[in-house]
Order: structure tokens, then sequence, then C-alpha cells
């Protein structure tokens, strides 16, 4: 594929059309075309070449340029700390006309000159245009005393050590200063985070260009490579870092994240700025080679990715063999096989793989790349359970494998923070002693108090899942009709951590709330419930959402109206896309989809919407658009909801039957809910989410007329 998307997109006569600058370096280069700089110092440049051995390292000096990479700190064999150190050396001053390079490089991507563009050019360019210093060492401070050598550095200007480190904590973060003469720039601080041999790590399979993990490029072609990497403003993908804050919090809160990247180290600047403004503190791993090379910039991002991948991933595992690993990843180019690979190579190492498979590119064979047989293949000997191909974020929340490695992370963590409890429950209770050892009652925990009835003015909450809808909407649009004053953890930072801690049975863990199931659940005071209906049928009287006046029996009559809604235009859409087992993919029961879908909305869905056709038409609803009593109830929100996201879901079926006068007073009844000035203003806000993979899901092959 790699082979097939480099001769379709002309990527060779793209390279060769591109400024070649001259190298200090003879190393060996993706690009062999390349020419040498004749050295400064023969000595010195012959020297270059024992990298690390070299007897006559130069010092840094006022006119270089030093790079420090962010790093992670591990225990090896012995026990002892110790990590790997990167440092880069440059000249200040390139030995080509940096603006002529530039000229070159807008032109070639469709710039005119003097563009504003050309100044972005120039920025991020420059890193490919600095001439590599070989053989320079740099002395740098760890923490406050701790003085390091690093390098001398080989024919490309970059050092590696491992380096012993003093003892510290898991999840401290270290800082590291070069000390250099005044005058010389660049990188001169990096961060170094210890992490335990056990627990968790996160290996981020692509960072930049061509795959689309984390980073927007849109495009496998070479000249948008190029545009993306000189002058377009980088954008994350919609819902990755939530994503990937939620794992770093929930999954793994003290442990390494590993940004696995194809791209060589000239972009190391770019791409840490990027990660520390949107996804969590790690270690960016990066290609070392092809410095001074925009044709080898190419190569590097097209060209033999898989092998690659693999081989940074057994040094992580050398360094980390005992952690259990999440490998996040796309389609686009060798994630998956790479991943595959691994798993097989080190058996119970990854935990968990997420590809998420990119269909918004204009990627050469993307069709090929997102079949169902090409992940099969590449994930052969790995449980079913363990492998997981997403398009949108959102449903990593729900994968249960995910879900269960956050739980017992989680869980593990509490247990180690909680306090021991007093072994009497209630230690100021008072009791008449049992005399009868045996009696049952000598082995019963005394209850709890009963909780004191909520003034007006208490809050609710809303637990729920951030990122759908889902049957949290119902909820919402009781409480956003009602004016009511409530939290979301849909829209809070840590709204997923307390959604797990509720399924856990963590909390509220008083004696009277059981666990909850799922959500949605609702907290209002010391009560703490769950199920669409039951919270409904909890809020309807107390917001004013059941119209009948003194009569008792009404809450019951507007509730058996919502479970009708609720079983035919709420779950059985949802089986439409997930008939045969929930626990599958929507692509491995398409077959099975479409026949459900077929029938759905030939049959179903015409039934669903003639029964509320009929009540609107009966006494009971009274004047006006409502189901029941003449007045809006809970029961017309849910309606409103249930058709919002079958017309979302079928578009093409709910669009012909409204045009058929069949169904008016359902039509009539959504009209009229969206134009109430509360839920208008609510659904134009933020916090109507927009639909996903919820409930109600989009697929082209079933928007079907019926």
């Amino acid at each position: 594929m790699q082979t097939r998307t480099r001769k379709e997109k002309n990527f060779s006569q793209t390279e060769a059309d591109l400024p070649r600058i001259s190298q200090h370096t003879s190393f060996k280069l993706l690009d062999p075309t390349m020419t040498k700089l004749t050295a400064s110092s023969k000595l010195s440049d012959l020297l270059s070449y024992l990298g690390p051995y070299n007897p006559r390292p130069i010092p840094i000096t006022e006119h270089d340029v030093v790079w420090l990479f962010d790093n992670i700190a591990f225990r090896g064999e012995g026990g002892d700390w110790q990590a790997e150190f990167l440092a880069a050396v440059f000249a200040q001053h390139s030995s080509c006309k940096v603006i002529d390079v530039v000229s070159e490089v807008a032109d070639k991507i469709g710039l005119a000159n003097g563009e504003r563009d050309e100044a972005t050019i120039e920025k991020r360019i420059i890193p490919f245009l600095m001439d590599v210093q070989p053989g320079r060492v740099v002395n740098a401070v760890f923490g406050h005393h701790n003085v390091l050598k690093l390098g001398p550095g080989g024919r490309n200007g970059i050092s590696s050590d491992i380096k012993l480190l003093p003892a510290a904590h898991p999840g401290d973060v270290v800082t590291t200063v070069a000390d250099v003469p005044e005058g010389a720039n660049g990188l001169l601080k990096m961060k170094t985070l210890y992490t335990d041999p056990e627990g968790w790590a996160v290996i981020s399979g692509t960072y930049w260009h061509v795959d689309d993990t984390i980073k927007v490029t849109q495009t496998s072609d070479p000249i948008g490579i190029l545009r993306s990497t000189f002058v377009s403003k980088p954008v994350p993908i919609t819902g990755m870092p939530e994503l990937y804050a939620y794992i770093q919090k929930v999954l793994a809160p003290k442990s390494p994240f590993f940004y696995l990247s194809a791209s060589p180290y000239n972009l190391y600047p770019f791409l840490h700025d990027f990660r520390e403004q949107y996804y969590p503190f790690g270690q960016l791993v990066m290609r070392d080679s092809n410095w001074m090379s925009i044709p080898g910039l190419l190569a590097n991002l097209t060209m033999g990715t898989e092998e690659y991948k693999v081989d940074r991933m057994r040094k992580l595992h050398s360094w980390l063999p005992r952690k259990k690993v999440v490998c996040i990843g796309d389609s686009t180019q060798s994630d998956p096989e790479a991943y595959g690979d691994v798993y097989r190579e080190f058996p119970g190492w990854v935990h968990v793989i997420l590809i998420r498979k990119v269909t918004d590119i204009a990627s050469v064979g993307i069709a090929a790349k997102n079949e169902p047989e090409r992940f099969e293949k590449a994930f052969e000997g790995v449980p079913r359970s363990a492998w997981h191909v997403f398009e949108d974020p959102a449903e990593c929340y729900r994968i249960r494998s995910v879900v269960s490695a956050a739980i017992r992370a989680s869980s593990s963590i509490l247990r180690q923070s909680r306090p021991l409890r007093h072994p009497n429950p209630n230690p100021n209770l008072t009791s008449t002693p049992n005399p009868n050892p045996h009696h049952p009652q000598r082995h019963l925990r005394p209850l709890p108090p009963r909780p004191r009835p909520m003034a007006p003015t208490t809050p609710y909450e809303l637990i729920y899942w951030p990122g759908i809808p889902g049957r949290g909407e119902h909820v919402r649009l009781a409480l956003e009709e009602a004016g009511a004053t409530y939290t979301d953890t849909a829209h809070t930072k840590d709204g997923v951590n307390t959604v797990l801690a509720h399924i856990k049975g963590e909390i509220p863990d008083d004696g009277i709330n059981p666990p909850a199931f799922a959500p949605p659940i609702l907290k209002h005071g010391a009560l703490v419930i769950n199920q669409t209906p039951n919270i409904l049928l909890y809020l309807g009287p107390r917001l004013g959402l059941v119209p009948g006046g003194n009569d008792d029996a009404a809450i019951y009559r507007v509730n058996s109206l919502v479970l009708t809604a609720l079983d035919g235009l709420s779950n059985e859409p949802h089986d439409c896309h997930h008939p045969v087992a929930t626990g599958l993919y929507y692509e491995d029961q398409k077959a099975e989809s479409k026949r459900r879908a077929a029938d759905y909305v030939q049959n179903r869905l015409p039934k669903y919407l003639g029964y509320f056709e009929r009540v609107l038409a009966s006494k009971s609803s009274g004047d006006g658009p409502w189901l029941y009593g003449g007045a809006l109830s809970y029961a017309d929100l849910v309606l409103f909801q249930c058709t919002d996201g079958v017309k979302f879901m079928f578009p093409k079926a709910m669009t012909k039957l409204e045009k058929s006068g069949d169904y008016s007073r359902v039509f009539a009844l959504y009209d009229a809910v969206k134009a109430r000035p509360k839920i208008k203003e609510y659904l134009a806000s933020d916090r109507r989410q927009e639909y996903s993979m919820g409930i109600y899901r989009y697929y082209k092959e079933l928007d079907i007329e019926g």
C-alpha cells in the first residue's frame, strides 16, 4: 500500500523537484542523492564517526542551537532509575540561503511570492536548514544539582545516552536545564516523568502526517503533506483530546504516554508545542535521520513505517516489560499491522488496541485500508475483545475492555488511597446486647437514618456519558423545559470518572442507594436513581410536567406513553444497526442490519407513529398538540426526542411519512415542542450534543424510504 500510494501520488517526482540542501553528514539516508558539506575541521569530522566513543568532543559554543527532548524514567533490571536522554546540536546560522529554499517550497505548494504564509514556512523549515554539529557534548543539570554529560553526538548531531538517575516517586516530574554559554539558544529545558515498572502505559501510534490518530492532515498527497507541515495550522481530531485526557485520568493517571511518530526530529519543536496544547505529557519517539532533507521528510512518512514502529516498540518493551499497554492508532498506515506484530511477539504486554477508522481523507486505497478483512489479518491471533476499530472517539468510552481496564486501574488506586473503615459502621449506635450469639439479629447492620426531604431549591445532578445524546437526552429536555438547576457530567471535566464510580458502586455506597447498572443516573440530594423511565417518573410531578391536577393516576397514564415511545422509537431503532449483538461492530452485522432496518421502516415505524397519531386524536389528548390532558407533559418531550432521532437515522423514510399526511398530529407535536422558548434556546446551545455513535446513527445503506 505504501508503494502504491507513492506511485499513484507521484511522490518520486515531487521529491526530485524539491530543493536539495547540502549536508555535513554522510550517514545513510533514505534519499541517497544528498551531497555533503566540507567539515570545518577534518579531524573533528572524522572523529564524529565514533559517536559516543569520540575521544575529542567539542563543547557547545555561543553560536550553537541545543535541543533537549522530554523523556520517561524507568527502573532498569537492577532496580536503578534510568532514562534515555536525547540531545541535538546545530549551528545558529544556516550555510544555505533560507529565503531561496522558502521560495522554492512556497512555489511547489502553490503559494505566490510574498504571501504571509511564507513567514510560517520560514519558521517551520529552518530546523531542516540548520547545519548539524557532529561531535558536540552537552552539559546539563538534572533537578538542582545532578550534572549530566550528554554526548558526544554522532554524524547527525544527535546524542543518545542512558543515564542513571536519583531515586524519586512514580509520577514525579523533574526538569533538566542545558548548561550552555551565553548566546546559545534552542530548547534548553526538558522534563522527565518517573514511572513504575508495573501499571499502565499508552502508545499513540501516530502523531503527524498521513496518519490521523491525533493530528488532522486530511491527505496522503505529497503536496498536501508539505502544506500541512510548513503552512497549515495544526488542528486535533474532534474528540481525541478528550479521549486522551480520559485515558490519562482514569486508566493511567501516573503512567507514561509514548507518541510514536514517523516524522524526523526536525519537527520536534512543532510537535512538542502541539502536544503540550492538546494532549497529556509524554515522550515523542521520532526518526533520527534525514536532517536537512526535505525530500527525506516525504520518504520518512511513507516508507518503512511498520518496521520502524515495531523496532521502537521493542525498545519500549525492553524498558517497561511489565507494563500493561494501551495502543492507539489509525487505519491510514501500518498501525494495525505493527500493533498485531508486537502483540504476538510479546504476549501479555499489549492489553487494548484502539484503531481509528479514517474515512474523511483523500488517501489512496482508503476503502481497502478500512476493509474488515484487513483488520482481521493484521490482528490474527489477537483476541477479538482486545482490539477495536472506531470512527467516533466517543465510542471508546463504552468499549468494554477499555472501561473494565479503567475500572480495574482506578479501583486499585482507590483501594490504596481509601482509609480503613471503623469495624463498627455506626460507632455511636447504642443498643441492647443480644444474649443469643446465634440469633440473626446479632449479624444485622443497623440501618442508616432515613434521608431528609429535599428542599425545592436542591439542584439536580444528571450523570451520563459525554459525547453522545443517548438516553440522557430525555432527562435533559425535562430539566431544560422546567428551567431546573442541574449539572451534567457530559459537560464536566471529570464527568466520565463520576459515571464509572457510580457503575462500580463506589458512590454513593451509603447503605441506601444500590449501585446503578448504567447511566442515565439522577442524583437529587440523598436520592440516587437510574433507568430513564424511572427518572422521568420521579421528575415529572416535581417539574410540573404531568397534567391532570389532583388525578393521582395521571402520572401512570403519561408514563405508559413514555414507555411505548422508548420501546418503538428508541430501542427498536437501536436494534436496526445492532440486530445480532450489541458487542459486535455494525460492520460485523451489516447484512442483518439492512434486513432489520427494511422491516422497521416498512412495518414498525408506521405502526408506532400511527399509535401516537391515534392518541393525539383521542379525547384524552384534550385541546392543543399534546398527548395527554391538553397540556405539555414529559411524554411530549420524549416523543419529540424519539422523533428527532428517527428523523436523523432514517431521513428518507421520515420525509415520506411526513408528506403522506397520515401522521400530521405527530409532526405538529414535534414542531410545537421545538418552538417552545426554553427548548429552542437549549437546542441552539452547546449543551445539546450532536448525534454520533449512540442510539441513533446514520448509515447511508440503511437510509431507505420503505
